[in-house]
């Protein structure tokens, strides 16, 4: 089977174009601005916390059409100021990182309502959350949010078999 980040590729890839804006708002290692970028598209925002997972990673992605910001994704909408097609989530905590620094849920409900904001219609967003210890706090906060939103649609991709796994939500803006 497929993880649910290969998952999230599939269902970005057809919005994906030599003009899209794109964003990584978890940049970690940067495995999904290696995606964008090897889909030949236009510019890519990443957003990272860590300084020295994006220092390391800034450094081996630097690219005419990267833009990256040491800030957390709840700042997305400071540094964006155009429409973007897609936009690509990994909440928790960087695996070969500081282990006690992970997204919180008031900075990443923030950040989606931020994203949802900044991404055009037909746009898609793909968020891979991480239901363990306080990461299952954040993805209720999320879902809940998520649900008052008129403007999207959403799915859930999840192993049915395996308690607190990761998960995928998938999102298209419809207006």
């Amino acid at each position: 089977m497929k993880s649910m980040v290969d998952l999230s590729h599939e269902f970005i890839r057809p919005v994906l174009h030599k003009q899209a804006i794109c964003v990584d708002a978890t940049l970690g290692q940067g495995k999904d601005t290696d995606f964008f970028l090897s889909q030949n598209v236009r510019i890519v925002y990443g957003f990272e916390i860590q300084r020295d997972v994006f220092e390391s990673t800034k450094e081996r992605l630097d690219d005419q059409r990267t833009c990256f910001y040491n800030v957390g994704h709840e700042h997305m909408e400071e540094y964006i100021h155009e429409e973007v097609d897609a936009i690509l989530f990994n909440f928790g905590y960087f695996p070969k990182g500081d282990l006690k620094i992970t997204t919180q849920s008031s900075s990443s409900v923030s950040a989606v309502r931020q994203a949802l904001n900044l991404l055009k219609v037909k746009g898609r967003m793909a968020l891979v959350m991480y239901p363990h210890d306080t990461g299952k706090e954040e993805a209720i906060c999320v879902e809940e949010f998520l649900k008052t939103q008129t403007t999207i649609q959403v799915q859930k991709v999840q192993n049915l078999l395996v308690d607190h796994c990761p998960y995928l939500l998938l999102i298209e803006k419809r207006r």
